[in-house]
């Protein structure tokens, strides 16, 4: 039992105690006193004292030291070895001593005496640490003055790997005063010089690996796969594309989309398939291409780039209307010209470039029938020539509808494949849109049904398409750049093996298929995101390379006081405080400024 008096220690602070009925009231040198249970102290010395002693200057500690080293001790025996006697003041002292846990260390009650190599491991560990935090601290006096000089890099480095968004917390950032985010540590990195406005933290943010994937392959597995070379195939596809995985032939009586065949060399959950749904698909960004597959296959099975490419090709046979009656799906072999738009524009008036585009129209014609969306704002392609950033428009051709109609439908066709047969399948779906009803016409009214569009679901159950008119739908044809394409191919393939016999595995089953589709929804939404927050951040730099720079921007939403304007040479959107501005009217606007962290530009009406 503690007495009044005694000398105890309270959350490793000296005190006096003193009996307040069944409590302790505790009193310290220079802080209130307080009311504690006895079981929260420790006691340190019986006493009695009436107040905390001072702190002893004159201890043997060294001596006590040499004499004892390695062993237990109390703190009693550490103060008689160091001061003769085993007053209040002198256990005090001891037990501060061992506070500095060198050479003594409190370890369950008793002392531990560190021994000598233990010692000289602790001095050179404190002696380094102190001189850390002497450098960090006069790292923080230059960071103030953007001052920097060579080895500084390891401190600054915790606030590139934040801007990176490898990391949330800094504790130089702390110390510089700087919010514990990646725009505040990219903001400030731009502002102490050093980063350039050139260095894009988005799409590492979005944690995609910045190189294309290493790893083994299977061999091909191209046991049953027809010879299609005698049908003409066609991959249309920009120019500067060096992944095409699909095309397009017409046989006369059906329309054929051939894909390109990963899954013949991928097997669901080898080290590739878990590396490409780390990935979830390709990363397009203006300093290029981070392909979700090697490079090695993307040449090995990109369609057209050798004499005869692999495929899984849909065979899709159409009704007078456009509706899908029947659909065959074979693993083969397909001899495939490429082309590029405005080559394969020059060729829909005749052969079957012709017949797939009537086909096309009637397509087209049935989803609008059942309520497809089509929205057409115009874009830009961005791109970087030697470090500098280049900005176009994208012109529309017709042949790149054909291509996107003929992707819908062998999505569509897809879909409904795997559901006669009950196989589990990645399908991809959307809820209608808003009332559309009183739209304004023009370009203002493209941006109002982009607002009303809802968000695309993935799920393992079919459901309605809206946004494309039709009943039901499945991403398909990517399967070089999107993991989910690539699960619906998994899945293709592992139906087709099992029934001819060559697989005894089967597909994978729902509740399996739903986990790698919702990761691989997860991850699709991150590089998306950062494929806009790269593509804004360069052309902020292109601005702001171009001060003063004036453009058309066309007004395409108003209210509260202020326009939202569309730059079309830009593709970008600003937003300027004006009243009364008419939709779809067009005004000089002038760039002013931005902000390259925050991605933020300003423009105002000439």
């Amino acid at each position: 039992m503690i007495k009044d008096g005694a000398l105890v220690i309270y959350k490793n602070r000296a005190a006096t105690a003193r009996l307040d009925g069944d409590k302790l009231e505790l009193s310290f040198q220079k802080e209130p006193s307080v009311r504690v249970r006895e079981k929260d102290v420790e006691l340190l010395h019986d006493g009695p004292v009436k107040t905390v002693p001072a702190i002893l200057e004159s201890g043997e500690f060294e001596t006590a030291w040499e004499m004892t080293s390695g062993s237990f001790i109390s703190i009693s025996e550490l103060a008689e070895l160091a001061f003769g006697s085993d007053g209040p003041a002198e256990r005090l002292s001891a037990w501060t001593k061992c506070m500095d846990s060198l050479p003594f260390r409190l370890q369950e009650g008793q002392v531990y005496v560190l021994q000598p190599e233990e010692r000289k491991e602790e001095e050179e560990k404190r002696n380094k640490k102190q001189s850390e935090g002497k450098e960090r601290a006069a790292f923080i006096e230059r960071a103030k003055k953007a001052a920097f000089v060579p080895g500084d890099e390891r401190f600054y480095g915790e606030l590139e790997a934040m801007a990176y968004g490898k990391s949330q917390k800094s504790g130089i950032a702390r110390e510089l005063g700087i919010k514990e985010e990646a725009e505040a540590a990219h903001a400030w990195l731009l502002k102490s010089g050093l980063w350039t406005r050139k260095v894009n933290p988005f799409a590492l943010r979005s944690g995609h690996p910045q190189k294309a994937p290493q790893f083994a392959l299977g061999e091909d597995n191209d046991k049953k796969r027809i010879d299609l070379q005698q049908l003409e195939a066609w991959a249309i596809d920009s120019p500067w594309s060096h992944d095409p995985d699909d095309a397009l032939s017409w046989d006369g009586q059906s329309v054929w989309v051939h894909v390109a065949d990963p899954a013949s060399v991928i097997v669901p959950d080898s080290p590739a398939d878990q590396e490409a749904a780390r990935r979830s698909g390709t990363l397009y960004i203006p300093e290029g291409a981070i392909p979700m597959l090697p490079k090695e296959l993307l040449r090995h099975l990109s369609l057209g780039l050798d004499k005869c490419s692999r495929t899984m090709s849909f065979r899709i046979e159409l009704n007078e209307e456009g509706l899908v009656e029947k659909t065959e799906v074979f693993p083969s072999f397909v001899k495939v010209k490429r082309s590029t738009y405005e080559e394969a524009d020059k060729m829909l008036d005749s052969g079957s470039l012709k017949d797939l585009k009537t086909r096309a129209d009637i397509r087209k014609a049935y989803r609008k029938k059942n309520g497809s969306v089509d929205i057409d704002i115009p874009e830009v392609s961005l791109w970087l020539d030697d470090g500098e950033c280049r900005i176009a428009p994208l012109n529309a051709c017709k042949s790149g509808e054909l291509v996107k109609e003929m992707m819908v439908l062998a999505g569509e066709a897809a879909a409904r494949w795997a559901f006669d047969r009950g196989l589990p399948f990645p399908y991809y779906s959307q809820e209608a849109p808003g009332h559309q009803n009183e739209l304004p016409p023009g370009l203002a009214g493209e941006f109002a049904k982009r607002r009303l569009m809802k968000a695309g679901m993935a799920g393992v159950q079919p459901r309605a398409h809206q946004g494309l008119g039709v009943s039901m739908y499945a991403q398909a044809t990517s399967p070089l750049r999107r993991y989910a394409d690539l699960l619906a191919q998994q899945q293709i393939r592992a139906w087709l093996d099992k029934e001819a016999g060559l697989s005894a595995k089967g597909p994978m089953l729902a509740d399996e298929l739903s986990m790698k589709l919702a990761l691989a929804a997860a991850g699709s939404m991150a590089l998306r995101k950062a494929e806009r927050q790269s593509e804004l951040h360069w052309t902020l730099v292109w601005l702001q390379d171009r001060p003063g720079w004036e453009g058309e921007g066309i007004a395409v939403q108003s209210g509260s006081g202020e326009t939202l304007f569309f730059i079309p040479l830009l593709g970008l959107e600003t937003r300027i405080r004006t009243a009364g501005t008419e939709l779809n009217s067009s005004a000089r606007l002038r760039f002013l400024r931005a902000d390259i962290a925050k991605q933020e530009a300003q423009f105002a009406i000439v």
